[in-house]
């Protein structure tokens, strides 16, 4: 385990218990918070400890120490690697690039809506007080409702709101796991006995934790829901 960060405030030192390297996304993820937050930067903790360290002195030979750590190049290795968020809907475990992600927010009432009911549209939903158009992504791809199975973990179902550059949409899942970084050479093939509506979006399989994870491709998802609620 990994000593707290010390730092020091203008007139007195303070110690930071940088739990996010030990048992945060950045350790063995073995905090109970990380449900609820999904990531660390989320964390009230996470947040506290940042404050402390905008408010330290500069420490002797800072600036030299980070000159030299960002003009030295990148090892091959960290250069092609990606970053997907891996959720769960029904018995499916899929992934979309972070980059789409907006915010994960508790299930809350849907609104559904007169004269719009095709299955993939379940209606409205408020995020922060703007109305969403909330989707049904198991409708999409064609996943079945979840099989009764005793899970070792409590699970928490979410709201999930993903952007492109004209619209956020948001879409219920089952459970969340968070980030997770991959590298390119880790992805295979999709197999042909993946559903058909699901093989359709998914670009390639992911291992993860002796399962595998569909890889969907985002640019044809947003088109599919998007022409569906046209």
């Amino acid at each position: 385990m990994t000593e707290p960060v010390q730092t020091a405030t203008n007139s007195a030192s303070a110690i930071v218990d940088d739990c996010w390297n030990t048992i945060g996304v950045h350790g063995d993820s073995a905090c109970r918070e990380l449900k609820r937050h999904i990531h660390c930067r989320n964390c009230p903790t996470y947040t506290a400890a940042a404050s402390v360290l905008l408010d330290r002195d500069i420490p002797p030979a800072y600036l030299d120490e980070w000159t030299q750590h960002f003009s030295q190049e990148r090892r091959a290795g960290e250069l092609d690697t990606g970053a997907i968020v891996v959720f769960r809907i029904g018995d499916e475990w899929l992934g979309l690039p972070a980059a789409v992600f907006s915010e994960f927010v508790d299930t809350r009432t849907v609104h559904s809506l007169p004269h719009r009911r095709n299955g993939t549209l379940l209606g409205l939903t408020n995020v922060r007080g703007e109305l969403l158009v909330c989707v049904s992504l198991a409708k999409v791809l064609g996943i079945a409702k979840e099989t009764q199975k005793k899970r070792q973990h409590a699970v928490y179902g979410r709201l999930v709101v993903i952007h492109d550059q004209d619209s956020r949409i948001v879409f219920p899942v089952d459970e969340v796991h968070g980030i997770h970084r991959f590298h390119p050479g880790e992805l295979t093939e999709v197999p042909a006995t993946v559903a058909k509506a699901t093989a359709t979006h998914t670009k390639a399989m992911l291992p993860w934790e002796n399962r595998a994870i569909g890889c969907l491709d985002e640019q044809l998802l947003f088109y599919t829901l998007n022409r569906s609620l046209a």
